[in-house]
């Protein structure tokens, strides 16, 4: 019989992450079988009622996407202003998914859209070492040594960011083409490492991250991840689990 968290649990039920749950639990709203739940509990999913405010709560079938996010859309579910946003590429009958990190509104490629906490945990957080590759044009033209500087860390945010791997692809006139790996996402990054170099980034592509692609698909297209992309990137959570 599956067993999990009471945290877990409840984000598999798409109410909330598990940090949001545990604060729903210390405030004494969740009960499993009539009684309060703590912190840590364990839930039997065939056998266990887990309630919160009174409302029987229960597992939710699991959606795992790719997006080609097209230029100029912004990564969220809803805009103010309007502009398209990439619910409008979600079908119906995905109710609930939602991205994992974002892209800039001038930036185009693959965002994973997902309503499993932890699988969104997986890709999002960079201790597991999930790798975002992007295609990336700058200008002026970028030299050895701009591109060494860029692969260096550096203080974001009061972050300090994970060295990158950069591949130079080659130049165009006064443009350099580049393939950048990531395994953090903070905002603007490529951008403010490009600038702190004296580069201007003239486009940004996301090309894949971990073992899922864009292979095959071209902006506005959404698809189902496969069992092999869902279980590689699932993979090092069991490993986290037993460590």
């Amino acid at each position: 019989m599956p067993k999990m968290r009471i945290n877990r649990y409840i984000a598999r039920c798409n109410i909330m992450a598990r940090r949001g749950a545990d604060s729903l639990i210390k405030t004494g709203r969740v009960f499993i079988n009539s009684r309060p739940a703590s912190i840590g509990d364990i839930v039997d999913t065939d056998i266990d009622n887990v309630t919160i405010d009174g409302k029987q709560i229960s597992l939710k079938e699991n959606y795992y996407l790719a997006l080609y996010k097209p230029k100029f859309v912004v990564t969220t579910m809803k805009d103010p202003q309007g502009r398209v946003c990439i619910k409008d590429f979600i079908p119906k009958r995905y109710r609930g998914v939602f991205p994992v990190g974002r892209l800039d509104f001038d930036a185009q490629g693959l965002i994973i859209l997902t309503n499993d906490g932890d699988f969104a945990h997986i890709i999002h957080h960079p201790s597991f070492n999930i790798p975002k590759v992007y295609d990336v044009r700058v200008m002026p033209r970028a030299t050895e040594n701009a591109i060494k500087k860029m692969e260096q860390p550096i203080f974001l945010d009061g972050i300090k960011t994970r060295p990158a791997r950069i591949e130079k692809i080659g130049n165009n006139g006064d443009t350099t083409y580049m393939k950048i790996t990531l395994q953090q996402g903070i905002k603007n990054q490529i951008k403010r490492m490009a600038n702190l170099v004296g580069l201007n980034v003239i486009s940004i592509k996301r090309i894949s991250i971990g073992p899922v692609s864009l292979k095959g698909m071209k902006p506005g297209d959404i698809r189902p991840l496969s069992s092999a992309e869902i279980y590689a990137i699932h993979k090092p959570l069991e490993k986290h689990k037993k460590a």
